[in-house]
């Protein structure tokens, strides 16, 4: 009969689902159907990311591979504090802004600027001027 052929398949293994982080770290496994273990976590180039126990997270599977981790969900709250370790971070485009509603800072041996430095809309050599004149006792503070 025709309408047999109508039925809704089970879903294919390669599509992904969502499951919660059981275990953290090197033995990542995550509770889907069943508890998944030593599932590998993929993130955009240049980032790494170690998902929490009890993160929701996205899990795929391609035709005769690993189930991998590939996303956590979203939610509406903003995190605290963000971590990033990288031996080098490259921040690139057109325009790029680090906000900080108190207080932004810069930690390290060394920090290279290369372009034009602005302070509060000033460059940087005439924000120096003014302080050094302001300094100094001199007309233009």
């Amino acid at each position: 009969m025709w309408l047999s052929g109508q039925q809704k398949r089970p879903a294919d293994s390669s599509e992904g689902q969502t499951g919660i982080v059981t275990i953290s770290g090197g033995e990542l496994a995550v509770l889907l159907d069943s508890e998944r273990r030593g599932l590998e976590v993929y993130a955009p180039a240049g980032y790494r990311w170690t998902p929490r126990v009890g993160q929701r997270v996205l899990v795929i599977q391609g035709e005769g591979e690993i189930p991998c981790v590939v996303g956590q969900r979203q939610g509406e709250d903003i995190p605290d504090r963000v971590a990033i370790q990288a031996r080098q971070l490259d921040v690139e485009g057109a325009q790029t802004e680090l906000r900080g509603s108190e207080c932004a800072a810069l930690r390290g041996g060394r920090v290279e600027l290369d372009g034009e430095v602005y302070v509060n809309g000033e460059t940087l050599e005439a924000y120096i001027t003014r302080l050094i004149i302001k300094i100094l006792g001199g007309v233009g503070g």
